[in-house]
């Protein structure tokens, strides 16, 4: 099934296709066109569910962006407002990033007792995580990508009409 952009994801396989060519991937590109549009599906349902983002979302809109009001307050984009035809370079580019990742493992996979590992051992190697640790995979290129875009927790989420 063909990608929407607008209800699937954020940008095209084209896009992303290029994206990744820009950055001599080679894993991406030995991928084939459905694996990579079921990649970018699952990347751009976890940028949605992971993400709190400026602005408010237009109930109309299957998706978080585009958004009404999206000033961004920090970075160096302080100051610029994406108006609500426009999905930022930042989401798209965060997209793309993490259907990499998808392309060999879930995005947010369900992890046995919540994934708290207090110790494992496997023969010699012993890992112990600290307790502070969150217990699930972390994306701090794409976090990066996102800041500026982000506010609060997840739960702050407001729909408006259009």
């Amino acid at each position: 099934m063909t990608l929407v952009v607008g209800t699937d994801t954020y940008l095209t396989l084209a896009a992303a296709n290029t994206y990744w060519s820009n950055r001599n991937n080679t894993v991406w590109s030995a991928a084939s066109d459905a694996e990579k549009e079921a990649a970018m599906r699952e990347a751009t349902q976890y940028v949605d569910g992971a993400f709190n983002f400026i602005g408010q979302q237009i109930i109309t809109n299957t998706l978080s962006w585009p958004r009404d009001g999206a000033l961004v307050e920090q970075g160096n984009f302080a100051g610029m407002v994406y108006d609500n035809a426009t999905i930022p370079p930042q989401v798209k580019d965060a997209v793309a990033e993490l259907a990499l990742e998808a392309l060999s493992a879930r995005l947010a996979p369900s992890a046995s007792r919540g994934g708290l590992i207090k110790r494992e051992k496997v023969d010699v190697i012993e890992v112990e995580y600290m307790d502070f640790a969150p217990s699930g995979k972390s994306y701090s290129f794409v976090s990066m990508l996102l800041k500026p875009l982000t506010k609060g927790s997840k739960t702050e989420r407001k729909l408006i009409r259009s």
